[in-house]
């Protein structure tokens, strides 16, 4: 018996509109937010007008008035007054694409982690911050086009695996440099850190967000530190057997939320995280309650890539490359 349903042919193609007019409506914003971000204007100092670019608290000098200067700044109220209606007309219609969506069942992640995926891309944290545990499901169901049982999605927390050997500095449109904590509060202002930890943050209805990085293997230097979190007081936990996801191939894709808007998120290749699953529900160390959600996770991941992801491939080409730990869990899986 098959555990993921099949999504329709109806919801096949309101899903491919939808996805068009996100693309859309998310270049038009990144167009906003960057090439036309903040204001320009003119200044005069001891006669002579100059033209300024502001944005946030940074102003820029452009130069004297002269035709050069004139026609840049010609270009740019042009240009934000065209961008700030195409970013209007694309996200009146992926309002509409939504509205369907959510009709026809397509909504599947929860509203709060979904705006926080959205601020993770407006910030350019996407990649430097990958998503693990529980909800990296919602991005192979996805990928395969089906629907996982609810069982196997429902969670209260989401976990954020960051790249150590990459910065954190982020922009937010409008919003100048953001920690991380002022990222979450910018989703539900009621995030703060939770019993005085400092790689967990809960918000008042205690949806938990878990920042985790790789742990150094022995004998091995300590991967980099991140200042931009050690200044707001927070430090990722260090867990075993991350590297593993953090080292193996990203895939992208696009999830729907119970509104029926996308959001981008970025997960571990399918494989890989099947196999860190696997290998997670064999540790005497984790809890009897996660063991067997583990391996059912695992093993209901391991039916999609085989019957629905040819794309990712369990061959011999990608078993040799297996670190140790992972080659045992397929042998595990392959002899079920």
């Amino acid at each position: 018996m098959l555990l993921y349903q099949h999504i329709d042919d109806n919801q096949r193609r309101v899903l491919i509109d939808l996805r068009q007019a996100y693309a859309v409506w998310r270049e038009n914003a990144r167009d906003q937010s960057c090439r036309f971000a903040g204001s320009m204007r003119w200044r005069e100092k001891s006669g002579i007008d100059y033209l300024f670019r502001k944005i946030g608290t940074s102003e820029k000098g452009l130069g004297r008035r002269s035709p050069e200067t004139e026609a840049v700044h010609e270009a740019f109220v042009f240009g934000r007054e065209r961008t700030q209606e195409r970013v209007k007309a694309s996200w009146d219609e992926l309002k509409t694409q939504s509205a369907m969506a959510r009709a026809i069942g397509l909504g599947r992640v929860p509203e709060l982690p979904a705006r926080i995926l959205r601020l993770l891309d407006q910030a350019g944290l996407l990649g430097k911050v990958r998503i693990v545990g529980t909800y990296a499901l919602f991005a192979y169901e996805s990928l395969a086009g089906v629907h996982l049982p609810p069982s196997s999605l429902a969670t209260q927390d989401i976990d954020l695996l960051l790249d150590a050997r990459r910065k954190l500095k982020m922009t937010l449109p409008g919003d100048g440099e953001k920690t991380v904590l002022g990222l979450l509060q910018k989703a539900d202002r009621s995030f703060e850190p939770f019993g005085g930890s400092r790689y967990r943050l809960a918000n008042a209805k205690g949806f938990l967000v878990d920042l985790i990085r790789a742990e150094e293997r022995l004998g091995k230097p300590a991967p980099p530190a991140l200042p931009e979190l050690a200044a707001e007081g927070l430090e990722p936990a260090p867990i075993q057997g991350l590297n593993w996801l953090v080292n193996c191939p990203l895939v992208e894709t696009l999830v729907i939320d119970s509104r029926g808007l996308p959001a981008p998120i970025m997960v571990p290749d399918p494989r890989t995280w099947m196999l860190h699953k696997l290998w997670l529900s064999a540790r005497s160390d984790r809890g009897p309650l996660q063991r067997p959600r583990d391996e059912n996770q695992a093993l209901l991941l391991w039916d999609v890539l085989r019957d629905l992801l040819p794309q990712y491939p369990l061959d011999a080409a990608f078993i040799e490359g297996l670190p140790k730990p992972l080659g045992e869990a397929f042998s595990r899986l392959a002899a079920k």
